[in-house]
Order: C-alpha cells, then sequence, then structure tokens
C-alpha cells in the first residue's frame, strides 16, 4: 500500500474526475490535475461493472498501490499531480508484470503536461 500522503485525498476525487485532464494508456484511463506538492499523489477507482467482488477489487488496488509505491520511490520528481487511474476491462486476464510494466511506462514515467515538456 502506498502512504496515505501519497493517495489522492477524498475531497480532490469529484474535482479531479470532472475538471483534469486524462489520457488513456492499455490498461488504463488517467484523470490528473497539477498540485502544488512536491510529489506525485495516486488513487486507484475501481468499479464494480469491471470485479464484482470486493476481494477481487481489493486485490487489484493493492497490486496497482503496491506497484507505484516501488516505482513512484524510484524516479525525480520535477512536476507533482494528482492522479487517478481507472483500469480498463482489457486488464482481468494481464499479469501483474504487465500490469507494472504499463504503469511503470504510461503513468510513472510519463510527463503528464504537454506544456511541461517545452
Amino acid at each position: 500500500m502506498i502512504s496515505t500522503k501519497s493517495r489522492v485525498p477524498r475531497q480532490l476525487i469529484a474535482y479531479i474526475l470532472k475538471k483534469g485532464n486524462s489520457y488513456q494508456s492499455d490498461l488504463f484511463i488517467v484523470r490528473y490535475t497539477k498540485n502544488d506538492k512536491h510529489f506525485s499523489r495516486y488513487r486507484a477507482i475501481i468499479s464494480k461493472k469491471l470485479l464484482r467482488g470486493a476481494v477481487d477489487r481489493n486485490k487489484l488496488r493493492r497490486q496497482i498501490y503496491e506497484i507505484i509505491r516501488t516505482k513512484d520511490a524510484e524516479r525525480e520528481e520535477k512536476h507533482a499531480h494528482d492522479l487517478i487511474l481507472i483500469p480498463k476491462k482489457n486488464i482481468l486476464p494481464r499479469t501483474f508484470r504487465q500490469i507494472e510494466d504499463d504503469i511503470t511506462k504510461n503513468i510513472i514515467n510519463r510527463p503528464h503536461d504537454q506544456s511541461e515538456q517545452a
């Protein structure tokens, strides 16, 4: 699990989902906004439509948070963001390593704002 300070606060979830920018990777829809912290914060939202059982949803959430915890500590933070990860249906048959690769390539190591690349 990631630390509480590394999670997007519950109060900001609705704002990020409504007003935030978005992009898609192979396995996730990502909504994000810039924050004023010196580190990025994350939240995984898994729908009951995707996985009916709470045990299955929590297992996937724990896997996502574990990948973020280990991979996000390795990177240097230039611009901090609040990110909400929403898994797509095609995540279900994937292994932990495939999910890890997708998060590492498309979420952790991706510059989130195109204006920051210049």
